[in-house]
């Protein structure tokens, strides 16, 4: 009885979830053909999916459509610019509701080792600090190589993640074990330029050009619960879906 008043109570989350107006501008590129098990990648608005291969295409979807949910509430509900710690709290304790085992963590502020860096650099090093992030890593290093070399799902993702001169976004890579357990490294940034341009990723910053912020945990989905709000999900999200993902070639 408890079960089932707990998933009502979840449905009822999702139904009560505002998502932006679809969008007849935005700029997309051709999705391509993802692999059914190979390694594969997505660039779901302001954050960057990847799978390590051996996942099922159910796994795939529903990393997708949790992450995305939460990910579109979240930037309804707050200016994730300005309103960082809200923007985090509100996303991560609804990813909880739909099933990922979280714990409670704050955005804190990360000062790289090095005088000069590129932003993808700083989040391999941030996921290898932790435990367990040293088998993502090499997924995440090769959806940045493959990211770098197609400029127009990186205009996509940057044009998501700007506002002027912060950037906010995620990076997740994803493994599936034999019983079908999926983990996800949810590495949380945000980098405050004392510049506009609209370079993120790959620019090389000197240490006091930017202020960044993160929080990284190694999360698992627990399907039991999600695959009973599954539906609720897709249906929630609509063409929500069709818009902002988009798989990037590996």
């Amino acid at each position: 009885m408890n079960d089932v008043i707990h998933v009502l109570s979840v449905i009822e989350f999702i139904s009560a979830l505002e998502l932006p107006r679809i969008s007849h501008h935005v700029l997309r590129s051709p999705p391509a053909e993802a692999p059914n098990t190979g390694p594969s990648a997505a660039i779901t608005g302001d954050s960057i999916v990847s799978f390590v291969a051996g996942l099922s295409p159910q796994a795939r979807e529903d990393v997708l459509n949790s992450t995305l949910l939460m990910q579109l509430a979240a930037n309804k509900r707050f200016n994730k610019a300005t309103q960082r710690e809200d923007w985090f709290n509100f996303y991560t304790e609804g990813l909880g509701k739909l099933g990922w085992t979280l714990s409670k963590q704050e955005m804190e502020r990360y000062t790289p080792n090095q005088q000069t860096f590129t932003v993808d650099d700083v989040a391999l090093d941030i996921m290898e600090q932790v435990a367990g992030g040293g088998s993502f890593t090499p997924i995440a290093r090769r959806t940045f190589e493959s990211l770098r070399n197609q400029p127009r799902l990186l205009d996509l993702f940057l044009s998501h993640s700007n506002d002027r001169n912060v950037g906010t976004f995620q990076i997740m890579p994803c493994a599936q074990n034999a019983n079908g357990d999926v983990s996800m490294l949810l590495t949380c940034m945000q980098v405050v330029r004392n510049t506009s341009n609209d370079h993120i990723l790959f620019f090389t910053f000197q240490k006091n050009d930017v202020i960044i912020y993160r929080a990284a945990q190694t999360s698992v989905l627990n399907t039991q619960v999600y695959s009973q709000v599954r539906n609720a999900v897709i249906e929630k999200l609509g063409q929500h879906a069709n818009q902002f993902v988009n798989n990037l070639s590996l």
